[in-house]
């Protein structure tokens, strides 16, 4: 007999009383989960693998994509899926906005989240990226956020890249050559 390995709150239905809380609630809980994502996770220099519990309901309800590859004519039928092209922080946001329409973007997740709000088709969350994105335009970061703007097909983000660009090139490209330096010296290193 396997023993659960998670307590659930008893009635915890009753404390929650919109769809939106018992959702959330769902977010990475063994509770009803019928699938596990494995993404890698950073430990500071070190890479571990980490498990996500999921509902394939909830995420297929949220994504034509996830749709398509739990209940469609070839429907994944593993326990597990592995996300080489997704890491933990990203995946976990990604999966927040899916439960709750909440999203925490920060620098370090907004790219990551990005990739995959377009990999499964999931429009608002890709505005929110874009907004995110806009928001947090400058010199600095223009040229590490062009590549996707244009990979992605952002039409104003891309525009509004090539405005900070064209206004403020000195310091964007000064930013991108002490980027590639500190990239090479690091690279060097190893």
């Amino acid at each position: 007999r396997s023993e659960v390995m998670f307590t659930v709150e008893k009635n915890w239905q009753t404390t929650r009383p919109t769809i939106k809380e018992r959702t959330t609630y769902m977010l990475n809980n063994e509770l009803f989960s019928d699938v596990k994502f494995v993404v890698r996770k950073m430990h500071g220099e070190s890479e571990s693998k980490q498990l996500i519990p999921a509902h394939k309901f909830v995420l297929s309800i949220g994504s034509p994509v996830f749709e398509a590859m739990f209940y469609g004519e070839l429907a994944e039928t593993k326990d597990s899926i592995e996300m080489p092209d997704a890491d933990y922080e990203s995946l976990m946001e990604f999966f927040r906005f899916m439960y709750s329409d909440e999203v925490d973007l920060s620098g370090s997740n907004v790219m990551g989240v990005f990739y995959l709000a377009k990999k499964y088709i999931v429009p608002s969350l890709v505005d929110k990226c874009s907004e995110y994105l806009l928001d947090n335009l400058e010199p600095s970061n223009v040229f590490s956020i062009l590549p996707s703007a244009e990979k992605y097909e952002e039409k104003n983000l891309v525009d509004r890249c090539w405005k900070v660009i064209d206004k403020q090139t000195e310091l964007a490209v000064k930013s991108r050559s002490e980027e590639r330096r500190v990239g090479k010296e690091c690279r060097s290193r190893w």
